[in-house]
């Protein structure tokens, strides 16, 4: 088992395509968006539930993740994980992101 993962496998992971899984993550990105604009204008107006707006925030951060870690799961093997991850930590090097 990989040791990139931070969520267990979905029980039923071939019930769906990669089309819906992208779907899914697309969802959830945008579920992420609307969170941090509520706890955003939460903060800037004083709303008494910041907290709870910020936990809500990250909560659909890893969502974004459990869906990505769900569709890298769906299409490629660990090794290929592996390599993918490595080679975006090496272009993002390059671009001085590190």
């Amino acid at each position: 088992m990989s040791d990139f993962y931070r969520f267990p496998a979905m029980a039923k992971l071939g019930e769906w395509t990669n089309e819906q899984q992208a779907d899914k993550v697309r969802g959830e990105s945008l579920e992420a968006c609307n969170a941090l604009w509520d706890y955003d204008m939460g903060a800037r107006f004083g709303k008494p539930d910041t907290t709870k707006r910020r936990t809500a925030y990250g909560m659909e951060l890893m969502d974004v993740i459990h869906a990505v870690e769900t569709a890298l799961r769906m299409e490629f093997s660990d090794a290929e994980v592996g390599g993918l991850r490595d080679a975006v930590e090496d272009k993002n090097r390059k671009r001085g992101y590190y």
